[in-house]
């Protein structure tokens, strides 16, 4: 799934010589963590709420609070950004770009095309992609099994899953497998079911020899 659907298009921007004053305040105002940084029309920084707190005076500093205040009142955006962010690009796997992030501990990344910014794509936006894919329906209609990982690679895997569900007229919505964090070499297999029929879908499941998860 492409950046360009998930992505916060046109987003505010602040400019390097604005104070970090400023910017926190745009942040609080408009509920954002963080603001592209543009120069003349060009992407040159990106700044995060906490590049702004880390630039506060610590609470054990010598400095008296009017010196405090003073130095917070000339500390400019360009003093505390991110230089030359990665950025990807609007036709980009949203996927592949936040969990690239996340490895690197990025949590968001501007949007350019060429070298106009055109959106901005955060953490945030996978967690909605996530809900949307799952949708909001409620906890019994979702299914979780702990399979080997290596079963859930195998091509017939999901098609084996839609046709036991089939069988019994037991649709299946929509799917998603993750590594399961406790045990090393299963993975998760998480089924989303037509409303009321998750607890006919476990127990078919389990009477075929799938492990559930409670």
């Amino acid at each position: 799934m492409k950046v360009k659907y998930w992505m916060t298009k046109d987003p505010v921007t602040i400019t390097p010589e604005a104070l970090v004053g400023d910017a926190a305040r745009i942040m609080k105002e408009r509920g954002f963590r963080r603001l592209p940084v543009m120069d003349n029309g060009k992407l040159v920084g990106l700044v995060t709420y906490r590049n702004i707190l880390e630039a506060q005076p610590s609470s054990v500093s010598t400095l008296s609070v009017h010196e405090a205040r003073y130095l917070a009142a000339k500390v400019l955006v360009k003093d505390v950004m991110r230089k030359n962010p990665i950025t990807v690009g609007p036709d980009d796997d949203v996927l592949t770009a936040l969990q690239d992030g996340h490895k690197k501990g990025l949590g968001a990344y501007p949007v350019v095309d060429g070298e106009k910014l055109v959106g901005i794509v955060t953490a945030t936006d996978l967690f909605d992609l996530v809900i949307h894919l799952l949708g909001a329906d409620a906890r019994e209609d979702f299914v979780y099994l702990s399979e080997d990982a290596d079963k859930v690679r195998e091509k017939d895997y999901l098609s084996g899953l839609i046709a036991l569900l089939a069988e019994k007229d037991i649709a299946l919505m929509n799917f998603l497998t993750f590594p399961q964090r406790d045990s090393a070499g299963r993975a998760v297999t998480l089924l989303k079911l037509a409303p009321g029929q998750g607890a006919r879908a476990a127990e078919l499941l389990s009477g075929a020899g799938h492990t559930l998860l409670s």
